[in-house]
């Protein structure tokens, strides 16, 4: 018998399979946006930073800015993820667990295979510096390759502040969301209608408050999960609530992109004028609770359809490989169009008849390459064992904290400065803060070295 048999097996009947099958869904739709959106152009006169030039589908073609309302997904994902976190939170306090066990079984899911793809990654940028000099030409592509994980450094901010959110939300009910809205419109104000302020005759520009809904956007939608988590939907009935939910975030949605500076794009992508997601505006929020609320439409005839032992057993298989296939996906991207560029020679110019048509055999080779990497690598993805709980000590509670925002701030740094210049010192800045490969690696192995101290359970007396 097959591991995904056995699980799907032993489901329980109050098991909630559509948030599983989000979750897959939504990282899945994520693999497919980049593959969709990412532009890459090779011609000699075009590229004028090494091999390649990066650019964005959405740059060049505005038709497919509103494709971005069914391609980003990742509100889906912290929604479900506010739910996850909650019932997580809520059965480690039963059982007499505290903040470093949740650190442990929650945060350390998304960091321990990460650092896999981070250990290798490192390796790979040294071998290129190493073989090609310093600042070869596929020096950007590899500062490229630890993009992605900008989406795991905002995610563990939600869920490193779950417990203190989950708590706030359990005493406030509606007015923790209703907070954590007001926060979000006050940036977007502040950012865009109040350039800067007077303090002691000197003119300071408040354009740096943008990067606070970097934390405000996310946890707002974070925070949605966990009404879901509390059965709200089945008490108002679910069509009902998603009906409601729709009408009033696209309204609002609309109504924000007619009256105010925002964009249609969901996207970020060169050019524009303003993000709606880097860093993210209240749009999102807006969209957000419009996407929840088609979810909640499709929710019942979903779980009919998961029931049937095949699909869930699929699913299952799915949830056990997501992570994986999120991580190395990027490396199947910038491999293929490696191997284009050097077998083929120059690809075609972007959005010509040539071009299009050459993304089909790039999408064959692109998943060829997926899942090729998450065979190699999904051994790093294993869900940490279970063990007798640490307990709500207040120094183990310190010492994962500290792991969390270690994880969080070398995230980030990757996402900036990915593997470039691991031997030579490249240098990016995270809202204004010099970071480098080693200093990002060290960053995120401190903190998985961290959450291991913290949770790990004291030696009974013999």
């Amino acid at each position: 018998m097959s591991q995904a048999q056995a699980i799907a097996d032993a489901t329980p009947t109050t098991r909630d399979r559509y948030v599983d099958f989000l979750r897959v869904a939504s990282l899945g739709g994520v693999i497919l946006g980049h593959f969709l959106m990412a532009v890459v152009d090779d011609r000699p006169g075009a590229v004028t930073d090494g091999a390649f030039s990066f650019t964005n589908i959405l740059s060049l073609e505005a038709w497919a800015r509103p494709g971005t309302w069914i391609l980003q997904v990742m509100p889906i994902f912290f929604v479900v993820g506010g739910f996850a976190h909650a019932t997580s939170w809520r059965s480690l306090r039963r059982r007499g667990g505290g903040y470093a066990d949740f650190a442990r079984a929650r945060i350390g899911r998304l960091v321990t295979p990460a650092l896999v793809f981070i250990a290798v990654g490192m390796v790979a940028g040294a071998v290129v510096e190493g073989t090609l000099g310093k600042n070869n030409d596929y020096e950007p592509v590899m500062q490229v390759a630890g993009q992605l994980l900008w989406f795991i450094g905002i995610y563990l901010i939600a869920a490193g502040f779950a417990p203190l959110m989950l708590r706030l939300h359990e005493r406030f009910g509606w007015r923790a969301l209703a907070g954590l809205l007001a926060a979000v419109i006050a940036v977007d104000v502040l950012r865009l209608a109040v350039t800067s302020v007077g303090i002691g005759g000197t003119e300071v520009s408040l354009d740096g408050v943008k990067w606070l809904n970097f934390a405000f956007v996310w946890l707002c939608i974070h925070q949605v999960g966990f009404f879901y988590a509390d059965g709200v939907a089945d008490r108002l009935g679910v069509r009902r609530l998603g009906a409601w939910m729709l009408g009033l975030g696209v309204s609002a949605t609309a109504l924000l992109m007619w009256l105010g500076p925002y964009g249609t794009s969901m996207v970020s992508f060169p050019g524009e004028t303003l993000s709606n997601l880097t860093p993210p505006t209240v749009v999102l929020v807006t969209f957000g609770i419009a996407q929840a609320g088609v979810l909640l439409l499709f929710r019942k005839r979903a779980s009919r359809w998961l029931e049937k032992p095949r699909v869930w057993r699929t699913i299952i298989a799915g949830g056990a490989l997501a992570m994986t296939a999120y991580l190395w996906h990027f490396w199947a991207l910038i491999l293929m169009y490696v191997g284009f560029h050097l077998w083929a020679g120059p690809l075609p110019e972007p959005t010509t008849a040539a071009w299009w048509w050459l993304r089909i055999p790039q999408f064959v080779v692109f998943l060829v390459l997926v899942v090729v990497l998450v065979t190699a690598f999904r051994w790093a993805d294993a869900p940490p064992r279970r063990r007798e709980v640490a307990g709500p000590r207040w120094w183990r509670a310190t010492v994962a904290a500290v792991g969390v925002a270690a994880a969080i701030v070398g995230m980030l740094g990757f996402a900036v400065v990915g593997f470039r210049g691991v031997l030579s010192g490249f240098v990016a800045h995270v809202v204004g803060v010099p970071m480098t490969a080693i200093a990002s690696a060290v960053l995120v192995f401190a903190s998985a070295a961290l959450t291991w101290l913290a949770s790990r359970p004291r030696r009974r007396a013999q």
